[in-house]
């Protein structure tokens, strides 16, 4: 029986794809599950690397599958990235992003000779050599790395997809430079959600289907921890896992019975 501890929690930080719904439909539960614990006036959060989107894009998409989710709810690499550049004096980009995407930074000046960062995040099918050697030149020319995030690969109703993740990686080893991580499990974004909701890490647990962004990153910030065996659970990372949930649940509808 799963021990949950006596201090109640204020609020969860739950993860989006895996976590509530997979290739586009909801987990059984999820939206009765998020439903429950708005009921229950639990604070909620939602964060998402995914990059191919601004807020405002998954809030339609949530409350197309049926979720009571609020767009103000919802934080992605995306807008923690905004929010970084927003505090830099220079702040001159190259962006790799999806062209949806690019409007949401429509604030930051864009430069793709000489800029002050070089900003990955989904770029799909224009990862080609050209693009990735030219973002190469620029960071060798002195421009800074940010990665929206660092997820290896994603899943849609079509298969399993190439993240941004495995191209930031391929320009880290080539300038011999870490990127600067916007999205799970940098401790930025974290504390960006945590910003929002006013609370401190003991009051908050952390939701999600992947150790490496959502349990590593609760660990980070000395939160308590919810991995879910759903979207990209492997049974085997229990065995040697890069950071320990505090529980382990089947689904997030287990969720429930416990809070």
């Amino acid at each position: 029986m799963l021990e949950i501890s006596s201090t109640r929690p204020k609020a969860f930080l739950i993860d989006l794809d895996g976590t509530l719904y997979f290739k586009g439909e909801p987990y059984p539960g999820a939206i009765e599950t998020v439903n429950y614990l708005r009921q229950e006036k639990y604070q909620l959060r939602f964060l998402t690397n995914t990059t191919a989107k601004t807020p405002k894009m998954l809030h339609e998409q949530m409350q197309a599958l049926g979720f009571d989710i609020y767009e103000n709810e919802i934080f992605n690499a995306t807008y923690a990235c905004l929010q970084y550049l927003r505090s830099q004096p220079k702040n001159r980009c190259h962006l790799m992003v999806d062209d949806a995407v690019k409007t949401f930074f429509k604030e930051i000046p864009i430069d793709n000779d000489a800029p002050d960062f070089v900003v990955v995040g989904d770029y799909g099918e224009r990862f080609d050599f050209h693009a990735l050697n030219h973002a190469f030149r620029l960071l060798m020319d002195g421009a800074e790395l940010i990665a929206l995030q660092k997820g290896l690969y994603w899943f849609s109703s079509e298969g399993m997809f190439l993240d941004c993740g495995a191209f930031v990686t391929l320009l880290e080893v080539a300038i011999g430079k870490t990127a600067k991580i916007m999205g799970k499990p940098s401790e930025t974004f974290f504390t960006i959600a945590l910003g929002s909701l006013q609370l401190t890490p003991s009051e908050v647990v952390v939701v999600g289907d992947d150790i490496t962004s959502d349990i590593v990153g609760a660990k980070r910030m000395n939160m308590q921890s919810i991995l879910v065996k759903t979207g990209k659970f492997k049974p085997d990372q229990l065995e040697n896992p890069a950071a320990k949930p505090t529980w382990t649940l089947d689904s997030i509808s287990e969720l429930r019975k416990f809070f």
